[in-house]
């Protein structure tokens, strides 16, 4: 017990610490890193969302940029035509993405795990050729710009275009996705999902409905990669069909798999190391994917884990 309590002790340490530095570095960061950094965190919690399906009940799913992609496009919509808030902007980011993950993995969650990738890849590209096609309303590859309205309070009125403002917005949705998928994970429904990753089979004999959370997990999953994306549209200004492709189906993945499935804080160390070789390392070499491509194999042949996995099976729980 005293074991446990000191690990789970020395987790809540390391997580205070990082949103402490988070907070001192929006203050102290210049302008370009602090940017990066918002970023950062709209791609964490796309993939601490993508963490639950593949991480928690091992459904690869190769279609998550369509959650990300409308997720996008919501905020970008909502305040292009319906004059909406930024906070009911955000909020309709993350119905929606319940809304569309439901309705693909109502399809999706039943076929087998071969057949649930090559489906969900598939709802990747029909997604990706509508916005192509449909530049009406998507404008197509040269995407959507928008501008930002104030965010209120009474009669108090704040710019989302001060980047401190920005910044802390998307950190305070930050820690509300880490919290809520900590307690989703640490709660009797996490440890179903694990139970089924482990072994599906035994699950299902032991009487739970394996389809069933499955389908939480994957619409779960959606609803965050949606609103990560909903943030990130609101960081740029921006949506396009490009936010659809394959592209950004892949990138949760390998930022899973670097930090540490089944982890949540490991996708997010995945996605802060990988924007250090897209920011950084390019700068000064273009073929810095070769590196980054090394890097990835080092770390998963020391541990398939992923970094936060190696560093969790030292005893850091």
């Amino acid at each position: 017990m005293k074991v446990i309590m000191g690990t789970r002790n020395k987790f809540l340490f390391i997580v205070l610490s990082v949103l402490a530095l988070l907070v001192i570095f929006g203050f102290a960061l210049p302008q370009g890193a602090r940017t990066l950094l918002i970023q950062i965190m709209s791609f964490s919690i796309f993939a601490m969302g993508y963490d639950i399906s593949l991480g928690f009940t091992d459904q690869c799913s190769l279609g998550h940029s369509v959650f990300f992609g409308t997720g996008a496009y919501v905020f970008v919509l909502s305040l292009l035509h319906f004059h909406s808030g930024i906070f009911y902007a955000i909020a309709l980011c993350f119905i929606v993405g319940v809304g569309v993950s439901l309705a693909i993995g109502v399809i999706a969650v039943r076929l087998s795990q071969a057949y649930f990738v090559i489906v969900t890849a598939v709802f990747c590209s029909i997604f990706h050729l509508f916005a192509i096609n449909m530049t009406w309303l998507t404008g197509g590859d040269d995407g959507l710009s928008v501008s930002l309205p104030p965010i209120t309070f009474g009669s108090v009125s704040i710019s989302i275009y001060d980047p401190l403002v920005n910044y802390f917005f998307v950190l305070f949705f930050l820690v509300v996705t880490y919290v809520i998928l900590r307690k989703i994970t640490r709660a009797p429904l996490g440890r179903v999902f694990l139970s089924i990753k482990e072994n599906e089979k035994k699950a299902e004999f032991l009487g739970y409905n394996v389809f069933k959370y499955k389908l939480i997990a994957f619409v779960i999953s959606g609803a965050f990669a949606a609103l990560g994306g909903g943030l990130y549209a609101m960081s740029i200004r921006y949506a396009s069909a490009d936010f659809y492709s394959l592209y950004w189906s892949i990138l949760p993945i390998v930022w899973c798999l670097i930090g540490g499935l089944g982890t949540l804080v490991g996708p997010c160390l995945g996605v802060a190391i990988m924007a250090v070789f897209q920011y950084y390392v390019s700068a000064w070499w273009t073929y810095y994917l070769i590196i980054f491509g090394i890097v990835i194999l080092v770390i998963l042949r020391v541990s398939r884990k992923g970094i936060v996995g190696y560093f969790m099976n030292k005893g850091l729980r």
